[in-house]
Parts: structure tokens; C-alpha cells; sequence
């Protein structure tokens, strides 16, 4: 019993050693572990502080600063235009002709003499002047509608915009003639159209008013609603054999112009622009027509039928010297085949080329009228505009062509209509 008693007196005497270096593990241990605490930031709350009633019948009235007088610029009288109108000869600005050859230019005077295509004009200071209108030069009277050379009569008063020549001096080189002319227009006899082509039917709806577009909206003169004329466009189809690609020996034919480049201007008619046409990749014709940036196409597909192409282009001349208005004067011209087909055929101009019921198709302007012209049979319905070339919005409103059906809206006097050419469905060869 006796060794028990002196290991437990032993251990007893060691004990405030271990409680001594179990304090210092425990204290190790705690300090240690500090570094794993992350430390969290409090973020005191937000008082809100309260806010008092405000009686708005009790605020003072603050004084206020008189209205600001805003005092528009004056423009100049000869800046502002009232087109009521539309006349040529009210809006031309009188400008010295230049002197330089190449040169825009604008001449307002008389004629003198002359024939087709070389006019002698006399200027309002009393020089003479020659002036050559040339196949790619049109005509208009002083409210802007197209009309034929043959109204350029000796003592007309004329307004001409082209260019100076580059050789001859006191010479222009005409890309528009407006003719001041009052002379009242005798419609031609209206076609009977019981000699069109057997099954073709021709109808002639009268409108209330001129159609709107984008949707195109019409009413009959009777009130009644005739909008399923044109949801039956929707039933017919343009197919291939409508717009033929190919020339009688198997060519094809293309176009290439850019209006907008300075490369493509005529160094010697800055006015006019080029087109360029080519057969099987290769330039076939060149030819140079007045062109500036305007809203209206350039010119139409090139169409081939009978051994013959067609091409319409459109003829643009701005006849405004300020850059910032634009007042635009336009025709058509139609090439057949590297000949002026409006010359040849006597017309003022000649547009809307299709291939309709395995016939040629196109419409006319003659100082009688608007008519079309089927299987190269002339018919003259006596309309005294057809709408044709819109674009954007209006786009709609242009002539509808398919193999069976073509549309289109006219205007007779104050009365606009819709015409309707039509013929039964026929199958492919």
C-alpha cells in the first residue's frame, strides 16, 4: 500500500505545472484562431427624418422673368416660293449665261428661227443664241407637263437649261426647252376598243377622286366598293415569258450606271450622266442623258421581243441654281435596239414596256394623249396622264403587270380611273 500513496503525493505536486501549461494551449489555440474571423461591418440604420406638412396656400409667389421674344431671321423675298401654280416661267431667276465653255447655263428669251434640231433663241439683252436639243433633250411647258418639239414655234418665249458649248461660242447645249405656251392641247378620237385583239376585254372604272396608296384606296364614282379589282391581282402571276432575258440569238443584256460618282459625269456636259450597256459582258452602247440625284428610278429593265431590246430611261434636269432646292423637271426616253424609238414613232415619250398575252406591250404620250400600244397596234384612250414611275409610298400606284391582267390609273380632264386589260388564262408554249 505504501508505493500507491507516494504516486499519488507526486501527482498532486505536479498538477499547478499542467494547469499552468494547459491555460497556455488554450490561449495559443484562441489566439490562433483570430485570423479565420472575418470581420462584419455594421451599417447603421437609416434614419428617417420626418417630414413636416406644407400648407401650399401659405407660399409666397415668386416673381417670374417676362416670356423670351424669339425674332425669326427674315429671309430674303427671292428665296420664297408659292408654287400654286407650278410655273416654270415665274420661278426662273434671270443669270448672266457663262462665258466659259462647259458651263451650266440658263437662257430665257425668244425664238427666233430654226428648225428641230438646232433652235436660234434671242436673249433678253438682245444676243443671239443657237440651241441644239439633241435625242436625249426634252420638252415642257411652263407647267411642267411633257410636251412635243413641234409647240417650239418662232416667237415662243422659251426658257433653256443645258450647258455652254465647248467649241462654238453663244451656243447651248439643251438638256430641257420650257415653252411659255398657252395653246390649248386637241385631244385625238378615242380608239374603239372592239378591235383589240379577240378575248382581251378593256374596262374602264370611273373613281370618285384620285386613289390614294399604301394600301391603295379608291371609290367608284357610284359609291360602290371596288377594291376586289385590285385583290384579283393576287391571282395572276408575271412568269418568264413576260419579261424575255434573251435577244433573238441567244445575248443577254445589261446596264450598269452610278449617278452619284464624279467619274460618271461628262467632261464636257457636267449636267449629264452615263449608262453603259453591255451584251454577253461586253460594252455594246454608251450614251449620255441629263441625270441628277432625284427621288424617281433610273431607268427600266431592258426588255427583248421580236429581235428588238428596249430601254426606258428616265431623264432628270434640276432647274433650281440653289443647292439647298431642288425643282425638278423629268421625261422618258426609250432606246430600241440603239435608236431613238420615241423619234421614230413620232412620240413625246414612250414607257411601261411588258410582253402581255405573248404580244408587245407599252404605253405613249402624243401631244393627243395618252394611250398603250398592243401587238405594235396603236390605241389612243385620250387620257391626259398615266401614272407611271412612283416610287417609295407611291410605288403602288404604278401599273400593274401580269401574263393575263394589267392595271393601271388615269386621269381624263378632272376624272380619275381605273383601267383594267384583261384576258383568259392560256397555257405555256
Amino acid at each position: 500500500m505504501r508505493p500507491r500513496f507516494i504516486n499519488l503525493q507526486f501527482d498532486l505536486k505536479k498538477r499547478p505545472m499542467v494547469i499552468r501549461l494547459g491555460i497556455l494551449l488554450l490561449l495559443l489555440t484562441v489566439l490562433s484562431g483570430c485570423s479565420l474571423i472575418q470581420a462584419v461591418e455594421v451599417t447603421p440604420a437609416v434614419l428617417r427624418t420626418p417630414t413636416s406638412l406644407i400648407n401650399l396656400t401659405m407660399l409666397p409667389t415668386l416673381p417670374t422673368l417676362a416670356p423670351e421674344t424669339v425674332e425669326e431671321t427674315p429671309i430674303p423675298d427671292k428665296d420664297i416660293y408659292y408654287d400654286a401654280q407650278s410655273s416654270v416661267f415665274a420661278h426662273f431667276v434671270e443669270q448672266p449665261v457663262p462665258q466659259s465653255p462647259n458651263e451650266a447655263a440658263a437662257l430665257r428669251g425668244k425664238v427666233s428661227g430654226g428648225t428641230d434640231p438646232e433652235f436660234k433663241v434671242n436673249a433678253v439683252d438682245g444676243t443671239e443664241y443657237t440651241v441644239t436639243c439633241d435625242d436625249y433633250c426634252f420638252v415642257v411647258n411652263d407647267k411642267k407637263e411633257v410636251i412635243g418639239r413641234e409647240l417650239i414655234m418662232s416667237g415662243s418665249e422659251v426658257i433653256v437649261f443645258g450647258v455652254t458649248d465647248g467649241e462654238k461660242e453663244n451656243t447651248l447645249l439643251a438638256d430641257v426647252i420650257a415653252v411659255n405656251t398657252q395653246k390649248a392641247v386637241e385631244r385625238g378620237t378615242v380608239s374603239d376598243m372592239a378591235y383589240l385583239p379577240a378575248e382581251i376585254t378593256y374596262t374602264e372604272f370611273e373613281l370618285q377622286g384620285a386613289p390614294l396608296s399604301n394600301p391603295i384606296r379608291m371609290t367608284a364614282a357610284d359609291g360602290s366598293d371596288i377594291s376586289d379589282r385590285i385583290d384579283k391581282r393576287n391571282d395572276t402571276m408575271l412568269s418568264g415569258m413576260t419579261r424575255y432575258s434573251y435577244g433573238v440569238y441567244g445575248e443577254t443584256y445589261s446596264t450598269s450606271i452610278d449617278f452619284k460618282s464624279e467619274f460618271n459625269r461628262d467632261p464636257f456636259h457636267p449636267t449629264r450622266a452615263n449608262l453603259t450597256i453591255y451584251s454577253n459582258d461586253y460594252e455594246f452602247m454608251n450614251l449620255w442623258f441629263p441625270a441628277v440625284d432625284n427621288p424617281y428610278f433610273d431607268h427600266s429593265g431592258i426588255l427583248n421581243f421580236g429581235g428588238d431590246w428596249f430601254l426606258t430611261i428616265r431623264m432628270t434636269v434640276d432647274i433650281n441654281p440653289d443647292p439647298e432646292i431642288a425643282e425638278i423637271l423629268y421625261s422618258d426616253r426609250t432606246i430600241m435596239s440603239q435608236l431613238n424609238f420615241d423619234k421614230t414613232y413620232q412620240y413625246v415619250r414612250s414607257f411601261g414596256f411588258s410582253v402581255y398575252d405573248y404580244k408587245l406591250f407599252y404605253f405613249f404620250q402624243r401631244n393627243d394623249g395618252y394611250g398603250f400600244v398592243l401587238n405594235r397596234v396603236d390605241y389612243n384612250l385620250g387620257f391626259d396622264e398615266i401614272l407611271y414611275g412612283l416610287v417609295d409610298e407611291y410605288q403602288d400606284l404604278n401599273p400593274y403587270y401580269s401574263d393575263n391582267l394589267i392595271t393601271f390609273f388615269a386621269r381624263r380632264g378632272q376624272t380619275w380611273y381605273l383601267v383594267e386589260l384583261e384576258t383568259p388564262k392560256k397555257p405555256y408554249y
